[in-house]
C-alpha cells in the first residue's frame, strides 16, 4: 500500500472541513488531513509538520490567503486556493503567489478535488483553468494599461494589482497582494477613499483625488476612476480602479501658484519702495553727520554702525521683494558659519532673549564654505527671531553646527531648535508658501525668501515639529572641495 499524502487544510468552517474530508475519504489515495483554523496556526503547522500538498480558504479569522502566501518562512508545498464566491481578479494575485489552482466550493465534487491536488503533487503546475483566466485577464484587460490598476474584494483588501501601480508606489506586485488597501493611503486621506468606496458600493463609479504613501514613504498625489464589480446576480463583489499619478502635474500647479503670487508682490513692492527707500536715504545721510560730528567713542560707533547695518537689511530686504520672482544675486566669499551665527544673535534685540536659554554647540574645525555672507545671516537672525516668538519670551534655543554625508556630497548642517509650541501638521507643508502665516502681524514672505536664498547656495532648508513640544529648522549647505 502506497504512503499517505498528507494535506494541511486551513479552514475555519467546521462544515467545509467535514465536506473536504468526506471527499477525500473516498478516493483511491490515501490522504491525512491536518485541519488549522487560523492562519496563523497554519503557518506554525507548516514549519513543524512535513506536508504534501496545501489546501487553503482565501478568507481567514486573521488574514487572507494572498497575505498568508507571502510567509517565507514555511517550506515550498504545492498551493490550492479554496473560496466561497468565484473572483477571477483573484486569479491573478494567486498565480503571482505560485499557487497551482483555484477552486470554488460549490463547484467541488469528490473528482475535482482528487484530480486537482494530484495534479499539484505531480507537476505543480498551474490548471488549464487557470492558464485560460491569465491569458485573458493579462492580455485582454490589465497588463496592457499605461497607468496604474488595483482590485479590492469585500474586505478590501489587494486582489490584483498591475506591474505601473507597483512600480509607481516602489512596491515588488506580490508585496501588496492580500493587504488592506488602507496601508498605501495617506492618513489624512481614509475618509475621503472611505466616503468615495461607499459610493461605488451602492453600485455608482467615482473619481476623485487623493494621496498614497511609497514604499519610501514618499506622497504619491493621484487621481482615481473607481469601478463597482458585480457578480452574476448583481451582487457588489469588490471594485476595480484606475489610478493616474499626477505628482507632477501638481508640482507645476503649484510652482504656477507660487510665479503668480510673486509676480503680483514684485508690483506692489516696486510701487511702495521710494516710499521706503526715501526714508531710508535721509536716516543714511543722518548717520553719516552723526559719524561726523559725535565723540569718537566706541560705544557711540557701534550703536552707530548697527543702526547703518540695520538699514542696509532693510534695504536688502527691499531687493529681496523686488527680485521675488528672480532667483537672488549671491556675492559669495569664503565665511565661517560659526562667526555668522554668533553675528545673528549679536543683533536679536537683547530684551527678547532675557528669558531665553541659549544653548550652542558650534564647534571648531569645521571647513569655510562659500557663502553670500548678508544673505545667509539674514536666514539665521529671521530663523532665530520666528523660535523666539514661538516661545513667547521663555524657552530654550539650541544652535548646533555638525557636518554630513547626503547622497554622497558633504553638507554643513545647521539647526535651530526651540521648546516653543510648534507648528501644527497641516501647516507643516505650507509655511515656505508664499503669503502663507499663522502670525497675526505676519506677511507669509519671511521664510520664503530664507528658501530662496538657501536654494540660491544649492543647499536645502527644512522643517520638523511637534504641537506643544518645539520645532526644528535645518539649514544644510554644500561644502565645494577646492
Amino acid at each position: 500500500m502506497s504512503e499517505a499524502k498528507r494535506i494541511l487544510l486551513v479552514e475555519d468552517n467546521p462544515n467545509d472541513v467535514l465536506v473536504v474530508k468526506r471527499f477525500l475519504s473516498k478516493t483511491a489515495e490515501r490522504f491525512e488531513v491536518e485541519v488549522a483554523t487560523t492562519g496563523k496556526e497554519g503557518i506554525e503547522k507548516l514549519k513543524k509538520g512535513n506536508f504534501d500538498c496545501l489546501l487553503l480558504d482565501y478568507r481567514l479569522p486573521d488574514t487572507n490567503a494572498l497575505e498568508f502566501l507571502q510567509n517565507k518562512e514555511f517550506p515550498d508545498v504545492p498551493v490550492i486556493i479554496l473560496t466561497g464566491l468565484k473572483d477571477e481578479r483573484l486569479l491573478i494575485g494567486a498565480l503571482k503567489l505560485g499557487v497551482v489552482n483555484f477552486l470554488t466550493k460549490d463547484e467541488i465534487s469528490g473528482e475535482i478535488l482528487y484530480h486537482s491536488i494530484l495534479n499539484a503533487l505531480s507537476s505543480k503546475q498551474k490548471s488549464q483553468f487557470l492558464e485560460e483566466k491569465k491569458e485573458y485577464i493579462y492580455e485582454g484587460l490589465m497588463n496592457s494599461m499605461g497607468q496604474g490598476l488595483f482590485a479590492l474584494d469585500l474586505n478590501d483588501n489587494i486582489v490584483f494589482i498591475n506591474q505601473r501601480l507597483a512600480e509607481i508606489l516602489g512596491y515588488q506586485e506580490f508585496e501588496l497582494l492580500g493587504k488592506p488597501v488602507f496601508n498605501l493611503i495617506d492618513e489624512k486621506d481614509i475618509e475621503t477613499f472611505r466616503n468615495e468606496y461607499s459610493k461605488v458600493k451602492s453600485g455608482k463609479r467615482t473619481d476623485f483625488e487623493m494621496l498614497l504613501t511609497s514604499k519610501m514613504k514618499e506622497k504619491i498625489h493621484v487621481f482615481i476612476n473607481q469601478t463597482p464589480l458585480f457578480d452574476n446576480n448583481g451582487v457588489f463583489n469588490g471594485s476595480l480602479s484606475l489610478v493616474a499619478d499626477i505628482t507632477n502635474l501638481k508640482e507645476m500647479e503649484k510652482r504656477l501658484r507660487e510665479a503668480e503670487k510673486l509676480t503680483m508682490m514684485t508690483q506692489i513692492a516696486s510701487e511702495t519702495a521710494h516710499e521706503i527707500r526715501n526714508p531710508l536715504t535721509v536716516i543714511k545721510g543722518g548717520l553719516y553727520l552723526l559719524k561726523m560730528t559725535l565723540p569718537k567713542e566706541k560705544a557711540i560707533e557701534e550703536q552707530i554702525s548697527q543702526i547703518d547695518r540695520a538699514v542696509d537689511r532693510v534695504n536688502a530686504h527691499m531687493d529681496d521683494l523686488l527680485n521675488l520672482s528672480k532667483p537672488p544675486v549671491l556675492k559669495l566669499r569664503t565665511a565661517n558659519i560659526n562667526g555668522l551665527i554668533e553675528e545673528a544673535l549679536a543683533e536679536v534685540p537683547p530684551e527678547i532673549l532675557s528669558n531665553i536659554e541659549v544653548i550652542k554647540k558650534l564647534e571648531d574645525g569645521y571647513p569655510q564654505v562659500n557663502v553670500d555672507s548678508e544673505r545667509l545671516k539674514r536666514v539665521f537672525i529671521n530663523l532665530i527671531k520666528n523660535a523666539l516668538e514661538s516661545m513667547e519670551g521663555k524657552g530654550k534655543l539650541r544652535i548646533a553646527v555638525h557636518r554630513e554625508q547626503i547622497k554622497k556630497r558633504e553638507f554643513i548642517s545647521i539647526t535651530f531648535e526651540d521648546t516653543g509650541y510648534g507648528i501644527p501638521e497641516d501647516d507643516l507643508e505650507k509655511i515656505f508658501d508664499p503669503f502663507y502665516t499663522t502670525k497675526t502681524k505676519g506677511t507669509g514672505l519671511g521664510l520664503v525668501i530664507c528658501k530662496r536664498i538657501i536654494d540660491a547656495h544649492h543647499g536645502n532648508i527644512e522643517v520638523q515639529s511637534k504641537v506643544g513640544i518645539g520645532t526644528t529648522f535645518t539649514v544644510q549647505l554644500p561644502i565645494f572641495s577646492s
